[in-house]
């Protein structure tokens, strides 16, 4: 019953601030830019998604190769995109991540190692999106006030990490959870500790992860700019550089059903403080949304017709 409840505030939420924005948007000329958008470039939108998600696949598969989980990369690649649909698709509160580390668990016995990789992975992912923010803040001088508040969530990031890896924060946080937690807690936290300690020393492979997450993100940004193309939108590659990021961390709060809503009131609101129509804003958004929807639907088949085979090592 919690958890329907917790659904229906968060669809609640969504509802309310698509309607909120839609009642201020001009219907007719809405209905006109849809009719006149350009499906080449919405086309593009769907897969440079579906590209980012078999890279996003690869930078999990490395991860997980570093906690010595075997499974092949057509296995990472089949639960990666089953994870994304169960994110941006389905309603449910059972999100991507816990299907994804629930299906390591059964392809290898191993639950901390999964966990490891897919908190790691989310990490990487943020600050990544945070990076390309900043440095095209350096670009467009001219919105250096949302780099005002990226820079400290970008230095917490960096905080975050060295605590993750290092031995002695780790430590620390594995005896506070047992002095003052059940028995559990004090045994998750320390297996999370030993799992994340991996990483220790990978200066290399996670210099090469965090690359490849940049083009992960790039990737996802250029997602909305093919939206733009697609409904005509006038608006320099470098503002949606600046934008989408900021977008993406208010939307990934949980106060909404898949950020819905959140993401779009944000983006007209950024993107009309460089002059952009707000109609165009609200229409670029949607489509990037759907564009993200159609192809997590590739996750949606590999769910009906997985086969997880415990066995099978790469």
């Amino acid at each position: 019953m919690r958890r329907l409840l917790e659904l229906g505030a968060k669809l609640a939420i969504s509802l309310g601030l698509i309607w909120y924005l839609a009642y201020q948007m001009d219907w007719p000329v809405l209905g006109h830019i849809f009719a006149a958008t350009h499906w080449g470039p919405f086309g593009g939108a769907v897969l440079l998604f579906a590209l980012s998600n078999v890279l996003g696949s690869a930078q999990w598969h490395l991860l997980l190769r570093v906690q010595q989980i075997p499974i092949s990369f057509r296995q990472s690649l089949v639960v990666y995109h089953v994870g994304v649909f169960f994110n941006n698709v389905l309603l449910g509160n059972i999100g991507g991540d816990a299907v994804r580390i629930y299906d390591i668990r059964r392809l290898s016995g191993q639950a901390s190692g999964g966990v490891a990789a897919t908190v790691m992975d989310r990490f990487v992912g943020l600050f990544s999106t945070c990076t390309i923010a900043l440095i095209a803040y350096l670009v467009l001088p001219e919105v250096h006030d949302l780099a005002s508040v990226l820079v400290p969530i970008w230095l917490g990031l960096l905080v975050m990490l060295g605590a993750g890896v290092s031995r002695r924060a780790g430590l620390y946080l594995e005896g506070q959870a047992r002095r003052w937690g059940p028995q559990r807690l004090g045994d998750v936290v320390g297996s999370l500790r030993q799992s994340m300690g991996a990483y220790r020393h990978q200066y290399g492979l996670l210099l090469g992860i965090w690359v490849l997450s940049l083009v992960v993100q790039l990737c996802r940004v250029l997602v909305y700019w093919a939206a733009g193309l697609a409904v005509g939108m006038e608006i320099p590659l470098g503002y949606y550089v600046c934008f989408q990021p900021v977008a993406a961390i208010i939307a990934a709060l949980p106060i909404s059903v898949g950020g819905l809503g959140v993401r779009e009131n944000v983006v007209v609101q950024l993107f009309g403080s460089v002059g952009a129509d707000a109609n165009l804003s609200f229409a670029m958004s949607l489509l990037g949304y759907l564009a993200g929807i159609l192809a997590s639907l590739l996750g949606g088949l590999a769910f009906i017709f997985r086969r997880l085979a415990p066995t099978e090592r790469p």
